[in-house]
Order: C-alpha cells, then sequence, then structure tokens
C-alpha cells in the first residue's frame, strides 16, 4: 500500500533537528518533488511533497555516510593521540585541522570551529609558527562567514604577524585577501584596498589567489564608482585566470564584468557576460557560483519590468539550491521573489519572506540574511500601506545587525527608519 507524500514543510516539523539526522534532513529536502505544487506561484521549498518509502530506501546510505563522517572524525582524533605520543604536535595538529576541514565541508560550523580552536590552543605550545598560522587562518574564514568580523579580523591580524615574521608568502597573502573582505564587508574601501594590494606584494604572479586579489580589488572599485579601474583590475584578473586554466574563477570574473555593465547602464551587455559565465562553467561543479550568477540575472530582469523572467530566473537557482541543500542562498533567492512580488502589488507575496526567515534560524543561523530578508519584508509591508509591520520588521532587521554583519545591509536599515520616522 502506498502511503500518502508529506509536505517538506511538515516533514522537517516531525523530525528533531539534531546532529544524528542531519543527512536524513538534507535528502528529505534534496529528494523533494515539485508536481503541480511547484507551478503554484507561491510554492517554496516547504511545499514540495516527499515520499516517505523514499526516505525508508535512503537510511541504507544515510547510516553509511554518517558511519563514514564518525570514522573519519575518529581517524583524525587517533592520528592526532598517535602523533602526540611520538612527540610529534605538528602532526596532531594536523590532523586536529583535518577534522575541522571535514566537518566544515559537511555544513557543521559550530563544530569545525571547535576543533580548529583545540588544533589552535596546542599550536600556541609550539615554538614551530607554521601549524599556528594554519590554524588562526581557518578560524578566520569561519568566523568572518558568520559574520563576527571583528573576531575574524583579530586571527587574520594574528595570523598575518606571524606568517610575515616567518616569510611564509602564501600565508601572508591568505591573510592579507581575509583582512580585505572583512573591511569590504563592512564597507572600509580604504582598508579593502590597502589589504589586498599588500596581498599581491607576496603572492607569486600566476597563480589563483593573485587572480582572486585583482578580482576582489576590481569589486571595491565598482563599488566606490571607479569603472575604469574597476574594468583594469578585471582585465588582469581575467588574463590570470585564463593563464591558469580556473573555469570557476572565470566564470566568476565574468560574473563581475556583468555587475559592471549592469552599474553602467549597458544591461544587454551584462545579460550577455552572465551567459557567458553560466556557459563556461563546469556543469554542477559549483553550485554557489551558478546561484549568484542566476541571482544577479534576476536581478536584472527585476531593473528591466521584466518580472516574470525574473521569477523564471529565480525558480531555476531554487531547484540548485534545493539539489545541494544550499540553504542561505535559497533563503537569499526567496527573498528577491518576495521583493518581486511586491513590485507587482501581490499581497500573498509574504510567504516568500517568512520561508526565507525560517531558513535563516536552523541549525546554524544566518543573522545577516535574516536581517536582508526582513527588511525588504519591511518593505513589501510599506508598500500595502502597513506602516506599523514595516517598523516593526525594520527594528528587528536592526536587531540583527547591531553586533554584526554587513554594513551595506546596515546602511539601509537605517535609511528606511529614518523615512519612516523610526530612530
Amino acid at each position: 500500500m502506498k502511503l500518502p507524500s508529506l509536505r517538506v514543510e511538515r516533514a522537517l516539523q516531525v523530525l528533531p533537528d539534531i546532529d544524528a539526522l542531519v543527512p536524513l534532513r538534507a535528502f528529505l529536502v534534496s529528494a523533494s518533488r515539485g508536481g503541480r505544487t511547484v507551478a503554484e506561484p507561491y510554492g517554496t521549498v516547504g511545499k514540495r511533497v516527499v515520499q516517505p518509502t523514499d526516505l525508508r530506501a535512503f537510511i541504507p546510505r544515510a547510516v553509511s555516510r554518517l558511519a563514514d563522517h564518525l570514522s573519519a572524525l575518529y581517524e583524525s582524533a587517533v592520528d592526532a593521540l598517535e602523533a602526540e605520543e611520538r612527540g610529534d604536535l605538528v602532526g596532531s595538529i594536523n590532523a586536529l585541522i583535518a577534522a575541522g576541514e571535514r566537518e566544515e565541508r559537511a555544513g557543521r560550523p559550530a563544530s569545525a570551529r571547535a576543533w580548529y580552536a583545540h588544533a589552535l590552543r596546542i599550536a600556541e605550545e609550539l615554538r614551530d609558527r607554521l601549524p599556528e598560522i594554519q590554524a588562526l587562518r581557518r578560524l578566520g574564514r569561519l568566523d568572518a562567514s558568520r559574520g563576527e568580523f571583528d573576531l575574524a579580523g583579530r586571527f587574520y591580524q594574528r595570523g598575518f604577524a606571524l606568517a610575515e615574521a616567518e616569510q611564509d608568502r602564501q600565508s601572508a597573502a591568505l591573510a592579507c585577501h581575509g583582512l580585505g573582505q572583512i573591511a569590504a564587508a563592512q564597507r572600509q574601501w580604504a582598508g579593502a584596498i590597502s589589504w589586498y594590494t599588500r596581498g599581491l606584494q607576496f603572492v607569486a604572479e600566476e597563480s589563483p589567489l593573485a587572480a582572486d586579489l585583482r578580482l576582489a580589488l576590481a569589486e571595491v572599485s565598482r563599488q566606490q564608482g571607479e569603472t575604469r579601474a574597476a574594468d583594469d583590475w578585471l582585465d588582469q584578473a581575467q588574463r590570470l585566470f585564463r593563464n591558469i586554466g580556473e573555469p570557476e574563477g572565470m566564470a566568476r570574473a565574468l560574473n563581475a564584468r556583468g555587475q559592471l555593465d549592469s552599474d553602467s547602464g549597458n544591461r544587454y551587455r551584462a545579460f550577455a557576460r552572465y551567459h557567458e559565465a553560466l556557459a563556461g562553467l563546469p556543469a554542477g561543479l559549483h553550485p554557489e557560483v551558478e546561484m549568484e550568477i542566476r541571482l544577479n540575472l534576476a536581478n536584472l530582469h527585476i531593473a528591466q519590468g521584466r518580472l516574470p523572467d525574473a521569477e523564471d530566473e529565480i525558480r531555476r537557482a531554487e531547484e540548485l539550491a534545493i539539489a545541494h541543500n544550499l540553504t542561505r542562498q535559497l533563503a537569499q533567492l526567496y527573498t528577491v521573489l518576495g521583493r518581486v512580488r511586491g513590485s507587482q502589488g501581490d499581497e500573498a507575496g509574504f510567504v516568500f519572506f517568512e520561508k526565507a526567515i525560517e531558513l535563516c534560524r536552523g541549525r546554524e543561523p544566518e543573522p545577516d540574511v535574516e536581517a536582508a530578508a526582513y527588511l525588504e519584508y519591511a518593505k513589501f509591508r510599506r508598500g500595502l500601506g502597513e506602516l506599523d509591520e514595516c517598523r516593526a520588521y525594520l527594528c528587528r532587521a536592526q536587531e540583527l545587525t547591531t553586533d554584526s554583519g554587513d554594513a551595506e545591509v546596515r546602511a539601509r536599515i537605517e535609511a528606511e527608519l529614518a523615512e519612516v520616522g523610526v530612530g
């Protein structure tokens, strides 16, 4: 007897959000099917359906994956102990870092951070500074990705000082890149330029990092409205990515070209850049990059008033996010989709904001994405004349960005608060 299908949102409510069920919950989402519900104008991932029999069939694979993951972590732990017994503290630290990287790839940043922090505590006892530099860089990257910019900056600064003292040029360049990203996220453009430029002094010319630093400098120039400088940096980045055979990097550079063209008002050329970027991206290997490009395409359609085309592009990106369990990006997509519906004066578009906010409150919270969702939700409510709700959502967005977060979003929130008479 065939059991009735379950909606994803209901299935996720039934299953507790605990570590042991992470693989099953992820499979539940990625294996869900839309059927007629995806064609519904207000369908989100929660409205998709899943067959309990499919989940039962997945159990052996889920158990196997979990066992493999735990086995690898235990192997790393034992490797660390054996290295300690041999007096090889560097080997012990490397084993701990390897475990952290495995946890990070599995989408468990909090657990990954615990491994890295433990590695750092041991590394601080050594005279050899290289293991400490490695642990500091990983902690800086992880905290920056979570919006903890002050803490991330301290890790990167310390790592940079040690790398410079040890004449570890690659690590010094990586620390400069990280510090530049933190400054850029806080819209501290002069600081970002300084760190990115400094990084170029340490890095080998024909390398992916050299291209990444130039791409970052192009983005800072674009943000400052310096089109010519951005164009020059992009030329250099594209040349390097082409020379070293980096299709993913080339796609990111073309995506940046599209943004630059869009800013300049050349939207047809921007469309061409985005489509060229998608065409050159290896299929299925870089879903996050592909989603960013498709989101830019959607925003370009919105700017031209082509809202149905924008929604089509968002739905394509939605399928990609669901297949790869990209929760953060999925929340961003639903925020944009809510904005599209708001532009159409569609009151029912609130469902997309509600789903975006819900997605941001999982096991690994996304306060910066949630703040951006609340900001757009507030503007949506304002467009409907619901000023009390608008103010409440803006205040919630402000709370989420009080201590950290994207400076651009924070500035937009403050501007909206001033317009509706708050603050």
